[in-house]
């Protein structure tokens, strides 16, 4: 049986993102993917109440957070009832989501376009270097870029065939999108333009199709779809809201002004747009080479109405840059969902000269742009490798946290508490195993430590390299005068409390 050329990229796909797919919780973004795992670790010990997600990193209380829904954790969670706790599964769930967007965002291009134009849009979706990395990590965005792509997808069928269940299919994965990551909200507008298409007619006056268009503000079933949609994030936000008001944190995912949205400022900064569009976009996620591709299948003739949805896709995603400035600009991954348009125009330009439903023809038929185009899609593969491989290479078994964490597991009980001394960062708790306090070595006054200790810590643990600032290599002298020194390195450093 000869097996589809798809078959083949979803091959490539799994294979290239086994490599390190059972690293512990760490490396690039592991603060990230930290809070995530042990969202997920609380669930599973502390009997899978998915209303009430708990982080590790406020003592002896609870430690439920105001957070986005956290229905990837809570997957994770059941797998482990199943498979045991073991960081990989997280890592094999996002691997899974990851080729089921392959399949979808195959699936929509070929309804929009053509069988050619999606089996390249597949594969370079697959290959792009922050796609490889980030389809194997301990986080939530493959299962949001996943749910965008069916939302779309069905909502298209739905448009073209009005069946009941493509309606609430699409309703049901663009809920989930906005469950996991309220930003998702920006994909409104591509699905406004497929709403106004539903009701446009080939009226001769331009007027008259506007007015057609706009019918949708009328339609009963759209408000529906509007309601599904968006009430189940409402109901969940809020709950969310009153978790935090009754004692729980945050993890200010309202900041509007003082975290990852509202600082519109920026805007006006140059080196915000060549941070996120040349240092993030250009080099992280099209390999700088990829830009050509793009930059081409921008402008090549769209084949029918349903493929401009592409277009406010991408606008949708530049929206999205602008409006969450700060996270945008601190964090790579961010930039994620502006992978699946780019790689549609990408394999659009590719595909109007080279064919993957029969790579024969591709040595048949040589001219320039072919030669050309080859010539691009090599380097393409070779900066994809180069980029990758520099993600992967924060992966390091030789990091401190793995061996402060294996020292602490042998001095203290699994329900003792511990301070670990960083930037806030939760990775070495969840690497012990245990709860706890991430604070800075400025809030380690008397009060602090006195307050901690007297709820039961057991051990101070940190890497030196927090030590480093002036203003707070003091503080490791007062510690070793005070604490008994039960391990230290050149790296790090752990003080028993007696």
């Amino acid at each position: 049986m000869k097996l589809k050329p798809l078959y083949y990229i979803l091959l490539l796909a799994l294979i290239i993102r086994l490599y390190h797919i059972d690293f512990p919780i760490g490396g690039k973004h592991g603060w990230r993917q930290a809070d995530t795992a042990a969202i997920a670790k609380n669930y599973y010990l502390n009997g899978f109440n998915l209303f009430y997600p708990q982080v590790d990193w406020q003592g002896n209380l609870p430690g439920y957070i105001e957070s986005e829904f956290q229905i990837y954790p809570y997957l994770v969670a059941l797998l482990y009832s199943v498979f045991g706790l073991h960081d990989w599964i997280g890592r094999a769930l996002s691997l899974f989501f990851f080729l089921l967007t392959i399949y979808g965002l195959y699936l929509l291009v070929r309804k929009v376009r053509d069988e050619n134009s999606a089996l390249w849009t597949a594969f370079v979706y697959a290959v792009l270097p922050a796609n490889i990395f980030f389809s194997r990590v301990f986080m939530p965005e493959p299962l949001m870029l996943m749910s965008i792509v069916y939302g779309l997808y069905f909502f298209v069928n739905w448009i073209e065939n009005e069946k009941e269940t493509d309606f609430y299919l699409s309703a049901f994965f663009i809920s989930i999108s906005i469950l996991v990551k309220i930003v998702t909200l920006y994909i409104g507008l591509p699905l406004l333009y497929l709403a106004c298409q539903k009701y446009m007619t080939n009226l001769p006056s331009p007027l008259g199709r506007v007015g057609r268009g706009l019918k949708f503000l009328t339609s009963f079933k759209l408000w529906l779809y509007a309601a599904l949609v968006l009430l189940p994030s409402a109901a969940w936000y809020y709950h969310a809201h009153m978790l935090l008001v009754n004692g729980g944190v945050t993890f200010n995912i309202w900041g509007f002004g003082t975290d990852k949205w509202g600082n519109f400022e920026l805007l006006l900064s140059p080196s915000f747009y060549n941070g996120l569009f040349v240092g993030s976009i250009a080099e992280s996620h099209l390999a700088y080479v990829g830009i050509i591709p793009l930059i081409i299948g921008l402008f090549l003739a769209r084949k029918g109405r349903l493929e401009r949805l592409f277009d406010f896709w991408i606008i949708s995603v530049i929206i999205y840059f602008l409006i969450v400035a700060d996270g945008n600009k601190t964090h790579d991954y961010y930039q994620l969902p502006f992978n699946l348009p780019a790689a549609f125009f990408i394999g659009k330009t590719f595909s109007c000269f080279i064919s993957l439903q029969d790579i024969k023809t591709v040595f048949s038929r040589f001219n320039f742009k072919t030669i050309a185009l080859s010539i691009i899609f090599i380097l393409m593969m070779i900066g994809s490798y180069v980029k990758a491989s520099r993600f992967y290479s924060s992966e390091d078994y030789n990091l401190p946290y793995f061996q402060i964490a294996e020292e602490v597991k042998k001095i203290t009980a699994k329900d003792e508490l511990i301070i670990t001394i960083c930037d806030h960062n939760p990775l070495l708790l969840y690497t012990c195993q245990r709860k706890g306090w991430a604070v800075k070595p400025h809030h380690l006054t008397d009060e602090f430590l006195k307050e901690k200790i007297s709820l039961g810590v057991k051990v101070i643990a940190c890497e030196k390299q927090y030590f480093k600032p002036k203003e707070d290599s003091l503080k490791l002298g007062e510690l070793k005068s005070r604490f008994k020194v039960t391990k230290e390195t050149p790296d790090y450093i752990i003080f028993l409390i007696n």
